[in-house]
């Protein structure tokens, strides 16, 4: 459990129980049901007073309680020191991975430690709406329909007859207003009202209390994910951007008890899967710009067609001029150091659909050291290896890695250059 008694902190792949931590009551397990089966249990399972998550990491926070679920690829016990490593260690991903932007956030670095992943999106999101209120609400005009004492714009006869037979001082109109009623103030209005809701940071309330004062013309609307497809950025509003991203999150990941319960949950979750390989991959494609190793193209692989309406998408491809390697992260601990047969026939199928004789199987390292690459026992297809990996992503410090990419070039790239066994 952290420091703070309205946060508590878990790992992947664990069971939060009621009154297990001292904080997390019947109260907040009832909300989590309702809201694990209205999501179909993709973030946690439900039990009997129990909530099991899965590979989903980031934060829940239901009612006045913040959860957060982090990463874990280690066996460095499950107490406060193992939480902050892998508390930070997910800051600094999801930073890398442009899924949090912390440059904008005012000494963000002191913050990491004792602020919630919550806090800090929160964070973000109010200040890139004070900057945007800074420069000015977005005005534009639009048509409203009217039933005024004067003629303005254009007299709609047919309305004007049926509602003024009686009130011939009337007249209903239609015609232009310029304001700051629009959609994308409307989002970022709707985004401010659910963090009333649900932030307890008092800095946090003072600010968005304050930005509210600016938003009382505003409408409140019903807004879905519709809204935000329809969106289109101009020269004008891309100064909004980055606010409505993280509005979006805020508004969508939202789930409201609408019987009043105060029960309101909003989660903010990653498939860990997911964030490891693209972590990976940026950081491999970060090595494209160094002059002094040869790879020159490193790209995340587009869904190819395989059978009918199936299709095959490796991870990642790192291509030399006449090279090409494949590498397939997998966020997970091996049982008894073995791949699954799922995990080697799909690399087998990688090796012959790319028309590469080497792939990878990438592990985050815990106590296992890579193995060689070890050939298919195919007379046919004899040329064809695989290797099984593993990469510490923690530096002596404790820390992630900065150079990762280069750690995974000089311990298992290089080498595969140099002997030249890759085929194009």
């Amino acid at each position: 459990m952290s420091k703070s008694k309205n946060r508590i902190q878990v790992f992947e792949h664990h069971t939060l129980k009621v009154d297990e931590a001292p904080n997390f009551k019947m109260v907040h397990f009832n909300a989590l049901e309702k809201y694990g089966y209205k999501t179909k249990e993709k973030y946690f399972a439900v039990g009997n007073k129990r909530i099991k998550f899965n590979n989903y990491v980031g934060v829940i926070q239901v009612k006045n309680l913040t959860i957060e679920i982090l990463p874990k690829a280690d066996n460095n016990g499950v107490d406060q020191s193992s939480k902050d490593k892998w508390h930070n260690a997910l800051i600094s991903m999801l930073k890398e991975c442009k899924l949090i932007k912390l440059n904008t956030i005012s000494n963000a670095k002191l913050k990491l430690k004792s602020a919630s992943i919550l806090d800090l999106y929160y964070d973000l999101f109010l200040a890139e709406t004070e900057t945007i209120f800074k420069h000015g609400l977005r005005k534009n005009y639009r048509i409203v329909d009217e039933n005024l004492n004067k003629v303005k714009g254009k007299i709609l006869f047919t309305y004007h007859i049926r509602k003024n037979a009686f009130h011939k001082e009337r007249f209903y109109v239609e015609h232009k207003i310029f304001d700051a009623d629009n959609k994308l103030n409307q989002i970022l209005y709707k985004a401010l009202l659910i963090l009333k809701t649900i932030a307890h940071n008092p800095n946090h309330n003072i600010r968005i209390n304050k930005l509210l004062l600016n938003f009382e013309d505003i409408s409140e609307e019903n807004i879905t994910k519709k809204w935000f497809e329809k969106l289109k950025f101009d020269r004008n509003t891309e100064r909004y951007r980055k606010a409505i991203t993280l509005a979006k999150l805020i508004i969508l990941r939202y789930s409201p008890d609408l019987k009043g319960g105060n029960e309101n949950v909003l989660a903010i979750m990653f498939d860990m899967n997911m964030l490891y390989e693209n972590y990976v991959y940026r950081k491999l494609k970060a090595l494209q710009s160094d002059s002094e190793n040869p790879i020159i193209n490193v790209k995340e692989q587009n869904r190819t067609p395989f059978w009918e309406s199936k299709g095959l998408r490796a991870d990642i491809i790192i291509e030399t001029e006449d090279k090409r390697l494949v590498i397939d992260t997998k966020w997970k601990v091996l049982k008894d150091n073995k791949p699954s047969d799922a995990d080697l026939k799909q690399m087998f199928v990688y090796n012959l659909h790319y028309d590469t004789s080497i792939s990878i199987l990438l592990y985050p390292k815990t106590t296992i050291d890579s193995s060689e690459k070890k050939p298919f026992r195919n007379e046919k297809y004899k040329e064809q290896n695989c290797q099984v990996a593993f990469i510490d992503l923690f530096n002596q410090e404790g820390k992630l890695e900065k150079e990762l990419g280069f750690r995974i070039y000089n311990e298992l790239i290089i080498n595969e250059i140099n002997t030249g066994v890759w085929n194009v």
